[in-house]
This record gives C-alpha cells, sequence and structure tokens, in this order.
C-alpha cells in the first residue's frame, strides 16, 4: 500500500507535466478514429464482395456445380444468386453513406448519430446474409432431395424395406448439421472482423457520450 501511495503521490506532482486536450480535441480525434473504421467496414465489403465473386468463378467448372446444372434449376439458381449479391450491394452503398456522412459530420450529436447508424446496418447486414445463407441451404437441400437420382434410389431402397420415415429423419438431421457448421462458421467469421470494428466504435460513442453530457 505504501508504494501504490508513493506512486499516486507522483503522478500528482508531474500530473502538469502531462498534455491536456480540450473536448474539441477529444472530439476531432474520435472523429477520426470513427471515420477510420467505418473507412475499413467499407473496405472489408467491397473485399467480400470480390471474395464471393472469385470463388463463384473458380467452382464454375467444378462437379457440384455442373451437378447442379444439371438438375435444369435455372430458374431456382439464377435468381437466388442475384439475391445474394443484391444484398452485398445494397449494403455496400449503405456502408458508403455512411462513410460520407461520418466523414462530413460537423458536431458531436451528428457524430453519435452515424455510429448509431454505422452499428445498425452492420448488424442488419450480418443478420441478412445469415438468413440468405438458411434460405439457400434449404433451398439446395430441396433441390438435392427432389433431382439428384442416387438420393432417390436409396430413398426408394429404405421405402422398399418400410423405413422410408427413418431415411427422412437421417436426411433432415444431416440437412440441420450441415446448415449448423455452416451458419457458425460465417457467423464467427462476421464477429471476429466487423465484431471487432463495431466494439471500437461502440468505445468511440461512449466516450462522445462524456462530451455531450
Amino acid at each position: 500500500m505504501e508504494e501504490l501511495d508513493k506512486l499516486k503521490q507522483d503522478w500528482k506532482k508531474n500530473q502538469g507535466n502531462f498534455p491536456k486536450f480540450s473536448e474539441k480535441d477529444i472530439y476531432a480525434m474520435l472523429h477520426k478514429k470513427s471515420s477510420s473504421i467505418v473507412k475499413w467496414i467499407l473496405i472489408i465489403s467491397i473485399l467480400e464482395f470480390l471474395f464471393w465473386l472469385g470463388i463463384s468463378f473458380l467452382m464454375k467448372d467444378s462437379s457440384s456445380q455442373k451437378q447442379m446444372e444439371s438438375f435444369h434449376v435455372d430458374y431456382i439458381t439464377i435468381p437466388m444468386t442475384i439475391i445474394g449479391y443484391g444484398i452485398i450491394i445494397y449494403f455496400f452503398c449503405m456502408f458508403y453513406i455512411n462513410y460520407r456522412k461520418i466523414t462530413t459530420t460537423d458536431n458531436v450529436k451528428n457524430l453519435m448519430s452515424s455510429i448509431l447508424r454505422t452499428r445498425k446496418t452492420v448488424s442488419n447486414y450480418i443478420i441478412a446474409n445469415i438468413i440468405y445463407l438458411v434460405v439457400t441451404c434449404v433451398v439446395v437441400f430441396i433441390i438435392y432431395f427432389n433431382k439428384d437420382t442416387q438420393l432417390i434410389a436409396t430413398l426408394h431402397k429404405y421405402e422398399m424395406n418400410g423405413n422410408a420415415g427413418m431415411f427422412y429423419m437421417i436426411y433432415i438431421l444431416l440437412a440441420v448439421i450441415c446448415i449448423g457448421i455452416i451458419i457458425l462458421f460465417i457467423w464467427l467469421f462476421y464477429k471476429l472482423i466487423y465484431g471487432l470494428l463495431l466494439k471500437r466504435l461502440r468505445h468511440n460513442y461512449e466516450e462522445l457520450k462524456k462530451i455531450d453530457l
């Protein structure tokens, strides 16, 4: 305890030697940090769009893609693909708008509002992507269930043995497990990348609240 008291006394003695920042200086620093964070959110969304575009290009000649094409369900897969890219492009535009607003704001209240808006946009983006992923996976499993010849043949074997219910249970269980693993992986990815940036934005927001009060 004596050492701690000595440290406190030394800190009080040297307190005048530390630089003092005005609220204006603190606001400027928080504004710069917040703008940088929102810019990185925008950059990551662009990289993510390019990543999925590259994946779809690389998988163009894959066996799974050819098998899906053999099912002749373009009336389903093409709209789903357009919707997927549409979600990314829409939120990319929203991130850009948020970035423009946060860089041009000129007071504490507007900056706080921009931070809240950005956090909400990112949260909606993550939710929209997870919902789209779940719907896509369910659609793919339904397509395979109705179009894959090997799967249909296996179902007929189970039906002949009076175990059709067992087949449905196994297929649904495997589908749920696969979808769960994919969702968990994507959620962890978003949590790691966007979660870290949102945490920093929240810290900036809390600091701005102190200035605003």
